[in-house]
């Protein structure tokens, strides 16, 4: 049994709960999952079964897309809602009013595009010297954490409520992206404090949240019924660079043999899925003119 099953993931559960729920509805063991959630986020969580699982590490590649909750005038020390206030910004920053229209967010989003320096938070998964960053921050110091390039395709205000102070945003970024930080940020840049009040993940590695199954719903159905939502491993190649091998070539390819094969239309040492017919048969890099298996499912 072989491909992916999107889940529509609920606030309370991690991303590992999500497995071992689909485990036991489906009685399967060979399972993974792409792009972890936070436990109090939602939305689109990609499930791998099968060989699918090996194809997790090039999914994760592609661009995700969220919807944002965002609050002004607060501030955490985990850069969203559910953190403990940090009262140092208000105390050491001057601090302005909320904005008090949607015109103001948007000029200060402008500079959030691109590829642009972000700096994780402290409460995060990133190492530090071997170290967690958040069991760091827990531990009563503050990690020294070095800013990296991420990347953010696009940011927009959904809508905005100057009466509370609350609105939303929709990010779409790559990989290694914080959300709550783009709204720490914004509140920075405009001087009134901010953070994140809830995270819809809309869509990743190519899939989207009106295909996903909702968690609980699975819950309550036969293992046959949830396996029906399954879709090919070929879904899990996203934009990937295809490759088309007739029989001959298949079988070799499928034996571990080096393919000679023309690579003008291809990126050097970059994945190729490899096809024959309508299945993905492996996964292949060039190298000048050979092509390299790198992993293949027979």
């Amino acid at each position: 049994m072989d491909g992916i099953i999107v889940i529509n993931k609920p606030a309370g559960y991690t991303s590992h709960d999500c497995i071992a729920i689909m485990r036991g509805i489906t009685g399967i063991r060979k399972m993974g999952h792409t792009g972890t959630l936070d436990p109090n986020a939602t939305g689109v969580l990609p499930v791998c079964i099968g060989k699918a699982t090996k194809l997790i590490e090039y999914m994760d590649t592609a661009a995700k897309t969220y919807v944002a909750g965002i609050r002004f005038g607060k501030v955490t020390k985990t850069q969203d809602i559910w953190g403990e206030d940090d009262e140092s910004f208000f105390s050491e920053t001057e601090c302005k009013a909320v904005p008090s229209s949607a015109e103001e967010i948007e000029i200060s989003l402008r500079s959030f595009e691109g590829e642009i320096l972000q700096t994780p938070p402290s409460y995060s998964a990133v190492f530090v010297n071997g170290r967690r960053a958040y069991d760091i921050a827990r531990s009563g110091e503050k990690p020294q954490i070095e800013p990296r390039i991420v990347t953010i395709y696009s940011v927009e205000l959904l809508d905005y409520d100057p009466s509370v102070a609350e609105g939303h945003l929709k990010v779409r970024c790559g990989r290694g992206t914080y959300v709550r930080t783009i709204c720490h940020d914004l509140g920075i840049k405009l001087g009134c404090g901010a953070c994140l009040s809830s995270l819809t993940r809309t869509e990743a590695c190519g899939f989207s949240l009106d295909e996903a199954l909702d968690l609980e719903e699975a819950r309550k159905m036969e293992a046959s019924e949830v396996l029906k939502r399954m879709l090919p491993v070929g879904r899990a190649i996203g934009d990937m660079q295809r490759l088309q091998l007739d029989e001959a070539q298949a079988k070799k390819y499928l034996n571990g043999m080096t393919l000679k094969h023309s690579p003008e239309a291809y990126l050097q040492k970059k994945p190729v899925a490899v096809f024959f017919g309508e299945e993905l048969i492996g996964i292949s890099e060039f190298e000048g003119n050979s092509l390299k298996p790198v992993k293949v499912f027979s």
